[in-house]
């Protein structure tokens, strides 16, 4: 799995949507098969609450970023297409781009940060309602589907989410949620601080911990929801 960030700058002042992967999907031509982040300025994510007044605005000849995440082919695919375009009023140019592999190291326990808002679904019934907890078969679902390929229903899937209910064990977290304004749209989201220990170093948990780092997790990972980061403990 793979990481690319690509470093970009817009010629003029402009007004952007309070949560949007637009202008990295525009930029790369819209391709599949990968999740775009939003911007992301100073390592930090932007997005606007739907509770903030404020419009969210970007600033002519200054260094944006957003990250392309997904498997290695895909991503390299992906920035065949990165050209210069017209988005929100303004030319976006490419000043730089870095590739990093996602590799999450071996360890008896991790802390995950959700960066930018999850939509977290259920594993068993598929509804429009988003769940709400850190119960590793749900904060993973999408990822383990990545791993395994494997739909919804299929006995593989669900051996693969009980056991990885068995080898994360959830530690006392933190769980929060955000509700901004997607597409004219509220949404709420979780967000969050969550730690894991990890009971058995089996290979199957670092692929999915490798897929949830360079793709996120939940769902709408295209469209730059669930990103995250994992730090691990010794």
């Amino acid at each position: 799995m793979m990481i690319a960030q690509i470093f970009v700058s817009p010629d003029r002042d402009a007004i952007v949507p309070p949560f949007t992967s637009k202008v990295g999907k525009s930029l790369l031509g819209n391709p599949s098969g990968v999740s775009i982040s939003p911007l992301k300025k100073d390592n930090e994510y932007l997005f606007k609450l739907a509770k903030d007044q404020v419009v969210l605005e970007v600033r002519g000849g200054e260094i944006y970023s957003f990250e392309v995440g997904g498997e290695e082919e895909k991503v390299m695919s992906a920035l065949l297409n990165l050209t210069a375009r017209t988005v929100f009023n303004s030319k976006w140019t490419v000043e730089d781009v870095t590739l990093t592999k996602a590799c999450v190291p071996k360890s008896s326990k991790f802390v995950l940060e959700i960066k930018t808002p999850a939509l977290l679904v259920s594993p068993y019934v598929k509804s429009k309602r988003k769940v709400f907890t850190n119960c590793p078969s749900v904060l993973f679902f999408t990822n383990a589907i990545d791993v395994i390929q494997a739909e919804r229903g299929e006995d593989k899937l669900r051996e693969t989410l009980s056991a990885l209910d068995l080898l994360l064990w959830p530690e006392p977290s933190v769980m929060k949620y955000s509700t901004i304004t997607y597409a004219g749209k509220r949404v709420v989201g979780m967000m969050g601080r969550f730690t894991y220990s990890i009971l058995n170093q089996d290979e199957m948990v670092y692929h999915i911990l490798n897929d949830a780092l360079a793709k996120g997790i939940g769902s709408s990972r295209k469209n730059g929801f669930g990103r995250i980061e994992i730090r691990v403990w010794d």
